[in-house]
């Protein structure tokens, strides 16, 4: 009995451990990548602002352009624009990350607070194909004849008829208006979200075939249909959500192109952009030694010529002398 006892206590005192150090690097985390977020915008050249009416979506809104100076070695050495396009219309580059830290559920304010707090909500992989932008993510909504469970017991090895898989959207959700969308924040998909893009540390040539390959290595997971992976760090071999998604195919695509491994697959944690080798969240990809933040983008109610208006304002790098 008093052996039981102390097994217990013990098995409560790690548990308890386990929740302090949970919450104090999480909340670490946060600390850092607000520091990060408020840095990029401090730097901002308010002359540089450029505020235009647009529409969009079919709504209609206002813009806000502010320009950020390149100063960090990350930054010089990227040799590619924020925008894919010279009117700055086309937010982002082949191969670029969007993230947002707000969880898809605004409704639900405990499981919303939660998961933003410790996880942080999405990440998606852009790439153009005929000039379009299209996002490959891993998304977890089964529909309502489905259940988590018919996930977790999948093997994610085999044919199934599941339908919350890694996909590619085509529509540019992140940019683009919808107020009819229930797990939209107001008309937007988000009111805050980040672009993150990798950290160029090899030749020109071998990091454009690395950026190819992670595109490649991340489309090849819709085309096998693999599941979303409702548990993030059991059954990883088949099973990947959206941040994990990410760190592997970079990961594979890294290893392919640069270290010669042809047949590498990574099974287990995500190696790239997962500097902790734990869960990867959407606060791990920010952080990481492999990426830096070359635009932010809030969208805000603001008191324009005595009206109250919506305004987006997009933070994004200088462009690149061509």
């Amino acid at each position: 009995m008093k052996t039981t006892k102390k097994i217990f206590k013990l098995i409560l005192l790690l548990a308890l451990f386990g929740i302090i150090y949970s919450f104090s690097f999480t909340t670490y985390e946060n600390i850092k990548v607000n520091n990060m977020i408020k840095k990029f915008k401090n730097r901002a050249d308010l002359n540089s602002e450029v505020l235009i009416n647009v529409t969009n979506g079919g709504e209609s809104y206002y813009r806000r352009y502010l320009e950020v100076p390149r100063e960090t070695s990350k930054e010089l050495n990227d040799q590619k624009n924020v925008f894919n396009d010279f009117e700055k219309n086309q937010l982002g580059r082949n191969g670029d990350i969007f993230v947002t830290r707000d969880s898809p559920f605004p409704e639900k304010v405990l499981i919303h607070n939660f998961v933003s707090y410790y996880f942080g909500g999405h990440s998606a992989l852009l790439y153009y194909e005929n000039n379009n932008p299209n996002f490959i993510e891993a998304t977890g909504f089964p529909t309502s004849d489905e259940s988590i469970f018919d996930y977790i017991f999948n093997k994610g090895n085999a044919l199934h008829d599941l339908h919350s898989t890694v996909s590619v959207n085509s529509k540019n959700y992140w940019t683009t208006p919808d107020r009819l969308n229930e797990y939209y924040f107001d008309m937007f998909y988000r009111d805050k979200y980040i672009g993150l893009r990798q950290v160029k540390n090899i030749d020109d040539d071998l990091y454009e075939q690395y950026i190819n390959e992670a595109i490649n290595k991340t489309y090849e997971k819709v085309e096998s249909d693999s599941l979303y992976n409702f548990l993030f760090f059991i059954n990883t071999r088949y099973k990947y959500y959206c941040t994990d998604l990410l760190g592997r195919s970079f990961d594979e695509a890294y290893n392919k192109v640069v270290n010669d491994k042809q047949e590498y697959k990574s099974k287990g944690y995500a190696k790239k952009m997962n500097d902790d080798g734990f869960i990867s969240s959407v606060n791990d990809l920010i952080l990481s030694r492999d990426t830096f933040i070359h635009f932010y983008v809030e969208i805000n109610e603001e008191i324009l010529n005595d009206e109250k208006v919506i305004v987006e304002t997009i933070y994004y790098l200088s462009d690149v002398e061509v």
